[in-house]
């Protein structure tokens, strides 16, 4: 749910999840480690870089958390057990796997996995975690679907299978879930991969 905020410029208050002033127009910048908005380049509070907050990518963040370790320009989860150390330059970190490593032939190459979701048309930008939820209401992405009313209050889950395959997983939501045009079932998990096209309700998201 947003709050109110000032503006950086005119100080008129402006929701917290606004990309532009609805007063002066200018648009907004935002630091992702304060999660502040703030003028110039770089967070008057920690020296963070600052990003556009129509580019910044949502991070799976729970309620009990307050605070969500942030490179300069994307921010993908970490895993839970482990926070790793912050980079001098943008990059994703994948949530670290439990399974013990395996031994790969001379010559078999793995497929990389998927770490976001991107939807250009609603800018909006997913890094995945395991057993994140996206939901309007409920969830770890609240912030980037609040003002989406197609999407159910608490709409499908991301999670990893036993393989190590992404997988998503409706969650009897009113607008459905679809991967590449198929609606899927309520509560059966569904693999996708890079370069695939992941339907929340009225959003399309290139699984990148």
């Amino acid at each position: 749910m947003s709050t109110l905020v000032n503006c950086p410029k005119c100080r008129v208050e402006i929701e917290s999840d606004s990309y532009y002033c609805d007063q002066c127009g200018v648009e907004l910048y935002i630091c992702p480690q304060c999660h502040v908005f703030g003028k110039g380049k770089r967070c008057t509070q920690c020296g963070q870089p600052l990003v556009s907050a129509a580019n910044q990518v949502v991070s799976p963040v729970h309620p009990s958390t307050s605070s969500v370790n942030s490179s300069a320009s994307s921010v993908s989860p970490a895993p839970s057990k482990a926070v790793a150390p912050k980079p001098s330059r943008p990059v994703h970190v994948c949530p670290a796997s439990s399974e013990p490593e395996k031994t790969m032939r001379p010559g078999v190459s793995v497929p990389p996995l998927p770490v976001r979701l991107v939807c250009s048309a609603a800018g909006i930008r997913l890094g995945l975690g395991n057993g994140a939820v996206i939901g309007r209401r409920k969830g770890d992405y609240v912030s980037a679907f609040a003002s989406q009313g197609y999407v159910s209050g608490t709409h499908a889950r991301l999670q990893k299978s036993a393989s190590g395959q992404w997988e998503i997983v409706d969650l009897d939501s009113t607008n459905g879930t679809f991967v590449n045009g198929k609606r899927l079932s309520p509560n059966i998990p569904a693999v996708f991969s890079i370069g695939d096209i992941v339907r929340i309700a009225n959003l399309d998201f290139k699984v990148e």
